[in-house]
C-alpha cells in the first residue's frame, strides 16, 4: 500500500446512505420494449438502480432500475428471484432499439 497516507483525501461534509452490491451472474429471460427480465440468486429492493453489464464480444453496460422482484423457481428447481428491470439510459455499445429481440 505505497503513497496510501501521501494522497489526498475526500471526505463528506454529511454522512450518506449507499449500499454496494459485488457482481452477481443473472440470467437473462427476456429483453426488449424498455425492460429486461433476469432471474437473480438474491432478491433487490424495488427502485434500486444498478448497473447491467452484458457479455459478448464488447462488453456492453446498460443502467436499470428494479421495478420488481418476486420469487421464482428455476428450471433446476432453485429458488431465484425474477427481476424486472426497466432500462433508464442505453449505456456504449447497446442499440437505441433496446436489445436483440427488437
Amino acid at each position: 500500500m505505497l503513497g496510501r497516507r501521501k494522497h489526498e483525501r475526500y471526505l463528506l461534509s454529511e454522512p450518506v446512505d449507499a449500499s454496494l452490491r459485488l457482481r452477481e451472474e443473472v440470467a437473462i429471460e427476456r429483453w426488449g420494449d424498455g425492460e429486461v427480465i433476469v432471474l437473480s440468486p438474491e432478491p433487490l429492493k424495488p427502485e434500486e438502480r444498478l448497473a447491467l453489464e452484458i457479455p459478448g464480444g464488447t462488453r456492453s453496460r446498460l443502467n436499470v432500475k428494479v421495478s420488481e422482484s418476486r420469487a421464482a423457481v428455476s428450471d433446476d428447481g432453485a429458488i431465484r428471484y425474477r427481476l424486472v428491470l426497466s432500462i433508464e439510459a442505453p449505456g456504449p455499445g447497446i442499440a437505441h432499439s433496446g436489445g436483440p429481440e427488437s
